[in-house]
């Protein structure tokens, strides 16, 4: 595959709080492709709605160009870069423009919690897309309509959503690949000692093998139907049918492995979802309860802080501080 040598405009837009890691792992394989190639294949603007310097989750402070007037506008792909608060965010300038570039043959693409920004402008409808593992959840509570995806990165209809980190590379690379050929989107991964290239369809989180330290597949095949019920719970002498193996049996090897009962993991599983439900939505707290399989607002509410010491109101993320201009509204 010949390489295209024409140069491409990557408009990389911040966020308050947006994630360095993922903001570096966007734009340096597109520095490298240039350095590799000698002559520049790749420019980028870092913008936002109003301009000026925004920081990052991690404190670095990142000097951003304001949205520039469409008619002069000049972007091959548009992407949004997110980080802490973006389920919150609200730009109406910056909704708007996404609405207008959509007319236009530009790649528009969101990296971790984006994903939200670009739904809001309506830029998902209709389309696959993905999401931060961590805010799954919360993602297809809040648009229920949408065909969400746990995958490293989606491609679909000139519309990219990628999980954040380090998956922004491997979506860029995948780029990188579309327009200069694997060999030099490989030579640009070498760079950065990265390996193999992961693809689209990879799973973001590790194996539950590797994510619970144990290789039983009675134990293995359990954690699974228990974290794929939580809205319904079912009971132990289903799952341990399920599984083939006896109740008494099951509780066995729940405490070798864990240290606890199944229902004590069970309900371990259903409230780490409500917190990230908590935390990640404005869902009503009793409909986060019954969405972990909690029959009432009392039991949701001692169940929780039993375990995390703290009552569900009490565990919210604070409301979004007002930057002013149009950043948060």
């Amino acid at each position: 595959m010949a390489i295209k040598s024409e140069m491409f405009h990557v408009g990389v837009v911040l966020t308050p709080e947006f994630s360095l890691m993922a903001f570096a792992s966007l734009v340096e394989p597109l520095r490298a492709a240039n350095l590799l190639n000698g002559v520049p294949l790749y420019r980028w603007t870092h913008l936002s709605p109003d301009g000026g310097a925004l920081r990052s989750s991690g404190g670095l402070d990142v000097l951003t160009e304001a949205l520039p007037p469409l008619q002069s506008a000049d972007f091959d792909m548009f992407v949004i870069c997110g980080g802490l608060g973006d389920e919150t965010y609200t730009s109406l300038r910056l909704r708007d423009y996404l609405r207008q570039l959509m007319r236009r043959d530009v790649i528009i693409g969101s990296v971790s919690t984006a994903s939200f920004i670009l739904a809001a402008a309506g830029v998902l409808d209709g389309r696959r897309c993905t999401v931060h593992w961590d805010y799954l959840d919360a993602f297809r509570e809040a648009y229920p309509r949408l065909d969400v995806r746990n995958e490293l990165f989606v491609i679909d209809k000139r519309v990219f959503t990628c999980a954040g980190g380090v998956a922004a590379m491997d979506a860029i690379l995948e780029v990188i690949r579309q327009r200069q050929g694997h060999d030099f989107a490989n030579r640009v991964s070498e760079n950065f000692v990265y390996g193999t290239i992961r693809q689209a369809a990879d799973s973001q989180r590790m194996t539950l093998r590797n994510r619970l330290g144990i290789a039983h597949p009675v134990m293995l095949k359990t954690v699974e139907i228990m974290e794929a019920a939580v809205e319904t719970p079912m009971r132990l002498p289903q799952i341990a049918l399920e599984v083939g193996v006896s109740t008494r049996q099951l509780e066995r090897l729940f405490y070798r492995y864990f240290g606890c009962s199944p229902a004590q993991h069970y309900i371990r599983v259903r409230l780490e979802k409500a917190r990230k439900l908590l935390r990640h939505t404005t869902m009503p707290i009793l409909e986060i309860g019954i969405a972990c399989g909690f029959t009432s607002a009392s039991h949701f509410a001692r169940a929780y802080r039993r375990h995390f010491g703290v009552v569900p109101s009490a565990d919210r993320r604070p409301a979004p501080v007002s930057f002013g201009g149009s950043e948060k509204r």
